[in-house]
């Protein structure tokens, strides 16, 4: 009788052009949102044929100043909030990641942003084809937990809100 052992391979995959990053948030006067499509990132990862890979490490980094609203002005309050001229990047480092058989779960992780870290969890779906890992995901939180303050203009009449949304879309592929 001959046997066929099917061995889980250790692959590390690297961030793809074109990611899609979004933080939205409200305000007194209206909803606003900053994107970027700029980041860097990789995945370390057991991958078994057929099967959804086991990550074991994922960091992904972008730039402060690569997120943009569309107005100069909104982008220059939400800099100064982020410190981002003394903490240009906000890093994200997962620490678990669990997920059932469709591929939806949570990924936990550390989120490093204005000078803070804390612990924050995503609600994520993966997508998993040989070679390529998509990841989805989409996290809720305070500003003033990062000791953010939420910004003002025009002499504090249009406040931001504290909550903010961030959302993402991103492709790894192996090396």
């Amino acid at each position: 009788m001959q046997s066929t052992a099917l061995w889980a391979q250790e692959k590390r995959f690297v961030l793809q052009a074109r990611p899609q990053f979004k933080v939205l948030g409200t305000s007194t006067l209206h909803d606003w949102h900053m994107e970027t499509s700029v980041a860097e990132g990789f995945l370390e990862c057991l991958a078994n044929e057929g099967e959804y890979p086991t990550i074991k490490e994922a960091r992904v980094t972008l730039k402060a100043k690569d997120l943009k609203s569309g107005k100069k002005g909104m982008d220059r309050n939400a800099y100064k909030a982020l410190y981002a001229e003394k903490y240009p990047i906000i890093e994200f480092r997962l620490q678990n990641l669990s997920i059932d058989e469709t591929g939806r779960g949570k990924a936990l992780g550390t989120l490093f942003l204005a000078g803070t870290s804390r612990e924050v969890s995503f609600t994520v779906e993966l997508q998993y084809t040989e070679g390529i890992v998509e990841v989805t995901g989409r996290t809720a939180f305070r500003l003033t937990d990062f000791n953010i303050e939420p910004p003002t203009a025009l002499m504090g009449t249009i406040k931001t809100g504290d909550d903010v949304t961030i959302e993402f879309n991103t492709t790894f592929k192996t090396l």
